[in-house]
């Protein structure tokens, strides 16, 4: 139930391990079954670039991979979500960019962000901050030296997403980003965890500057509210799921969080990728109606024909790179890393924002003490 701090090593080394869980084995299969089992305490490394392979390999049938043979052109990728552990191979195509869609959910009031930088050549969705033009907490944090703490809320997509944020949002920056992330959770499934009342506990032991959202992928059932049982997306689903939601979101505002919710990408089964759709939809009117930025990450996750793909064009890389998991739902490291993107830039330029007004305003102070109180 606690939070998981991530304390980072240098980026393209191994994180700190703890105790005998965290050893790996050579075998990926082994590896990944000893890592299924217990909760992810430290992101994967990001892996590395060797050179590309073309596609055709039978990844199913593949046993535990050689050392020497395969070491020049594959590299091991730690998934997180229902493949968390599972070692999976790089390969090359060619392919082309995809391009991100703007979302505009609500009246921006403040210019931070406006035509933020992009993140590997992918355009970054537009989305209002925040309601207030600035969170006295960050401003608060910053002006006193501490680190921002971003606090990653979610299943077991949001643990990916975790990962991604602990190698982007670095600790050379100032940023320290906290896991309250736990798989097989979301706002239908208060009979096995009430999420509302897990933040509560989270929040009382690490507070957080930052808060980002994203459930939904456990979430495509009924939900049972008030002794009744409504399906999904009806309009009692509706307004149950979407009062639970809103006392979440005002539980971390409560204690000073800016608040993001990230959306869901395009599922490769087309029935379940028509629900989950729906639901961002649901999501992002929900998220306008609170003044939350709504971060969507579907057209980051299609290939130039807006199809499902396995593999997208990765415009550092030069080439097609692996984005998504086996199951067709969750996202390898790269991939997350790409969705997350356009979330990153906001947040940076946003706090760059906050620390240029919390020096101005420290100048302020300085100035007015130095006339004895009584200004210039």
């Amino acid at each position: 139930m606690g939070a998981v701090v991530a304390t980072r090593g240098k980026r393209g080394g191994e994180p700190p391990q703890q105790g005998a869980s965290a050893k790996r084995t050579r075998s990926p299969g082994a590896a990944a079954t000893a890592e299924a089992r217990s909760s992810v305490t430290q992101p994967p490394t990001p892996p590395g670039r060797p050179p590309g392979r073309r596609r055709g390999i039978d990844w199913g049938r593949m046993g535990p991979l050689r050392r020497g043979a395969f070491v020049l052109d594959r590299t091991s990728v730690l998934f997180i979500g229902l493949a968390v552990g599972v070692t999976i191979g790089l390969a090359y195509a060619a392919g082309h960019a995809v391009n991100a869609s703007t979302s505009p959910r609500a009246q921006i009031v403040t210019s931070v962000g406006r035509g933020a930088a992009t993140t590997g050549g992918l355009p970054g969705a537009q989305a209002p901050d925040c309601a207030a033009p600035f969170s006295p907490r960050l401003m608060k944090t910053i002006s006193s030296g501490q680190p921002i703490t971003v606090g990653v809320f979610g299943d077991s997509f949001g643990e990916g997403i975790w990962a991604a944020l602990y190698w982007t949002l670095p600790k050379s920056e100032h940023y320290q980003v906290v896991k309250f992330a736990e798989r097989s959770t979301g706002f239908t499934r208060y009979q096995q965890l009430n999420l509302e009342d897990k933040a509560a506990q989270d929040l009382a032991t690490q507070p957080v500057d930052i808060a980002v959202i994203s459930f939904g992928a456990n979430d495509t059932q009924g939900i049972v509210d008030g002794g009744h049982v409504y399906p999904l997306l009806s309009p009692g689903w509706k307004g149950a799921y979407g009062r639970r939601v809103a006392r979440f979101v005002a539980l971390l505002r409560s204690q000073g969080a800016m608040v993001y919710w990230v959306g869901l990408p395009k599922m490769r089964n087309p029935d379940f990728d028509g629900q989950i759709q729906a639901m961002n939809e649901f999501y992002a009117g929900q998220m306008a109606a609170l003044d939350v930025p709504f971060m969507p990450t579907e057209t980051l996750s299609v290939d130039q024909w807006g199809q499902f793909n396995t593999y997208l064009y990765d415009p550092k890389e030069h080439k097609d790179v692996l984005m998504r998991a086996n199951d067709g739902i969750h996202m390898s490291i790269p991939g997350y890393e790409r969705i997350t993107g356009p979330l990153v830039d906001r947040i940076k330029s946003y706090v760059a924002r906050s620390r240029e007004l919390a020096a101005d305003e420290s100048a302020d102070n300085h100035q007015l003490a130095s006339n004895d109180g009584h200004g210039s």
